[in-house]
C-alpha cells in the first residue's frame, strides 16, 4: 500500500497532544442588530431591513446607520467577540490567549471571529444563498471600514478599532472573503496545488493578520514561515473535517486523488466509507501538510519575538499528524475529539521560551 512506503515521513514527529475543536466546521450563530440612533424614522427603517432577513437565515445584520471611525468598540463589543471565539473555536481561543500583548490579543480574537462569520454552516442550496449574502455583507463591511465608515454591529466595531490601531492590511481580509466565495460553489477541489492555495488564501492570511497585530510586518522570513504553516494548518483543518463535510455532501479531497485511487464520491456521500481507498488519499493530503510543517520549522531561530507567539500552532499540527498516523490515516476511527493536558503545557513552555 502506498501509505506504508511513505510513513517514514512522519517518524520525525514526537508525541504531543492537541485539544481539538469539538466541531470540525465552525458554526455561525446569529448576531443581534444594534441601533444607537434615537431617531424613530431611522429606527423603523433599520427594523424593516432586519425583518427581511429571517433569524434562521443566520446573517449578521448591520444597522442602516454607519458610525464614525472615532466612535468605535466598547467593552461589550470586545466581550461579544471574546465569547464568540470561546464558544465556537476553542483551539484558537487558547492559542490567542497565549499572546502577551493585550492589544495584539484583541486583534487575534477579532480576526478569528471574522473567520467564524465567513464559514458556511453547510452546503445545501439554501445555505449557499445565505452564505453569499453573508459574504457580501462582510465584503461591504470591510470596504466601508477602510473608507472610514463602520456598520453599527459589535464585530464590525471591534474590527474597525483593531484595523485603526494596527493598520491591518485590507488585502488579507479580501483574500479570505474571495476564497470563501469560491468555496461556496459546489465544485470539488481539482488537485493538490489548488488544495494548498485554498489553505494559503485563508489560513496564511489569518496568520499574517495576527502577525500584523503583533507589530510584525515586512519580515521575509516571518512571512515565508507563515505561508508554510498556514498551508499545513489549512490542510489539517480540511482532513479533520472530512467526516462532517461528507455528511453535508461536500468533500475537500482533490479530484486528482479520488481519480487516482478510484474513490466514488457519490458513494461516500451515501455512507460507503471505501476505507482503504480513502486512507491512501488522506495519507497524501497529510504528507503535504507534513511537508509544509517541516518547512515552517526550518525557520526556528530566525523568527524574532513576539512573532513566535503567532506560530504556537506548530505543536497542534504536529500532534494531529502523529495521531492520524497512529490511526493508519483512517478518519472514521480517528479520535477527533481527544484531549490531552500535556498540549497546554507544551504551548505554555514554547511561549515561555519564545519558541515554536
Amino acid at each position: 500500500m502506498i501509505r506504508n512506503s511513505g510513513r517514514i515521513l512522519f517518524n520525525s514527529l514526537k508525541n504531543s497532544n492537541v485539544k481539538l475543536i469539538n466541531r470540525n466546521v465552525i458554526i455561525n450563530s446569529n448576531i443581534r442588530l444594534f441601533s444607537t440612533s434615537t431617531n424613530n424614522t431611522i429606527k423603523e427603517s433599520v427594523e424593516k431591513k432586519a425583518e427581511t432577513i429571517s433569524n434562521k437565515d443566520n446573517i449578521a445584520s448591520p444597522s442602516s446607520k454607519s458610525i464614525d471611525v472615532s466612535d468605535l468598540a466598547g467593552n461589550a463589543d470586545y466581550n461579544f467577540v471574546f465569547e464568540r471565539i470561546k464558544t465556537c473555536d476553542k483551539e484558537n481561543y487558547i492559542n490567542s490567549l497565549l499572546i502577551s500583548d493585550p492589544i495584539a490579543r484583541r486583534v487575534a480574537y477579532a480576526i478569528r471571529a471574522f473567520n467564524i462569520e465567513t464559514v458556511a454552516n453547510d452546503h445545501s442550496p439554501k445555505s449557499e444563498k445565505i452564505s453569499r449574502l453573508r459574504l457580501s455583507f462582510w465584503k461591504d463591511a470591510i470596504n466601508n471600514i477602510y473608507n472610514g465608515k463602520v456598520y453599527d454591529q459589535p464585530l464590525t466595531r471591534v474590527l474597525a478599532q483593531v484595523i485603526k490601531e494596527k493598520k491591518l492590511t485590507k488585502t488579507w481580509f479580501i483574500k479570505i472573503l474571495n476564497r470563501r466565495e469560491k468555496d461556496n460553489q459546489q465544485v470539488q477541489i481539482k488537485d493538490m496545488e489548488e488544495l494548498e492555495q485554498y489553505a494559503d488564501d485563508i489560513h496564511s492570511s489569518l496568520m499574517l493578520l495576527t502577525l500584523e497585530g503583533l507589530g510584525v510586518k515586512g519580515n521575509h522570513d516571518v512571512e515565508h514561515c507563515a505561508s508554510h504553516l498556514g498551508k499545513a494548518i489549512g490542510i489539517m483543518v480540511l482532513i479533520r473535517g472530512t467526516v462532517y463535510h461528507l455528511a453535508s455532501r461536500k468533500t475537500y479531497i482533490p479530484v486528482s486523488l479520488t481519480t487516482k485511487y478510484g474513490i466514488n464520491v457519490e458513494s461516500l456521500y451515501r455512507g460507503d466509507p471505501q476505507i482503504e481507498k480513502l486512507q491512501n488519499a488522506i495519507y497524501e493530503m497529510a504528507s503535504c501538510a507534513k511537508l509544509h510543517l517541516d518547512k515552517a520549522k526550518q525557520f526556528r531561530g530566525k523568527i524574532p519575538h513576539p512573532a513566535t507567539e503567532a506560530f504556537l500552532s506548530v505543536s497542534v499540527v504536529e500532534d494531529f499528524l502523529e495521531r492520524l498516523r497512529k490511526a493508519d490515516f483512517n478518519i472514521f476511527e480517528f479520535p477527533n475529539t481527544q484531549q490531552h493536558p500535556l498540549l497546554l503545557i507544551k504551548l505554555y513552555k514554547n511561549k515561555f521560551f519564545k519558541q515554536f
